[in-house]
């Protein structure tokens, strides 16, 4: 596998680019959070919550699911799904700085 191997990007304007093997692991990793579902059981362990919390963040929007079930009364046995990409945003939202420990 070669690493920054110059690639054509297909349109004749564009100029050639250099593609490094760390942009394309971030392209993969958002790929991945994009589509990549969670049940709200797996939601609630990878948060450390539970699953009746997990339903009410995405009832509040803060969890985006693939299905709105919650929104019309369906229980999250009947398939509503959670994007990675809204529980790694979830996560970052309610880390608190080292700095701010002390307060």
């Amino acid at each position: 596998m070669e690493v920054n191997r110059v690639v054509k990007t297909g349109h004749p304007e564009m100029q050639r680019q250099r593609i490094t093997m760390a942009e394309i692991g971030e392209v993969k990793r958002r790929h991945i959070e994009r589509n990549l579902l969670y049940s709200p059981k797996e939601a609630g362990q990878v948060l450390g919550k539970s699953v009746d919390t997990i339903l009410a963040l995405v009832k509040d929007g803060k969890l985006i699911a693939a299905d709105d079930a919650v929104a019309h009364g369906r229980k999250a046995s009947n398939g509503l799904k959670i994007t990675a990409e809204s529980l790694e945003a979830y996560r970052q939202s309610i880390i608190v700085p080292p700095e701010t420990w002390s307060q």
